[in-house]
């Protein structure tokens, strides 16, 4: 097994211009999509819960008899909840060292 050379890196060329980029309607666009895409995600881990709280209820009262479902259930509204306790522990410690900087 022999070692091949390294291939020189050759220049692209040059640069073209960045588009200039305003904060206008696509700002407030933005803005709204990601709002609602937090509105739905936060929706979709309360859904995940309310299936948990049926599927625990439904196996305490004996009309679920498989517990594989019921415990499938239970981490994944688990695991969405401390995945949206960390996303908003990063996001308030980001905004902390935003008001932290000095102007």
């Amino acid at each position: 097994m022999s070692i091949q050379p390294i291939v020189p890196i050759m220049p692209l060329g040059p640069m073209s211009p960045t588009p200039n980029v305003t904060s206008g309607d696509g700002a407030n666009k933005a803005g709204t999509d990601f709002a609602k895409f937090l509105s739905d995600a936060l929706s979709q881990v309360n859904a995940l819960q309310k299936n948990a709280d049926v599927a625990s209820l439904g196996l305490a009262s004996g009309q679920v008899q498989d517990l594989s479902t019921v415990m499938v259930a239970l981490e994944k509204a688990s695991l969405s909840m401390s995945l949206t306790v960390s996303v908003r522990d990063k996001v308030l410690d980001a905004y902390n060292q935003v008001m932290r900087m000095q102007m």
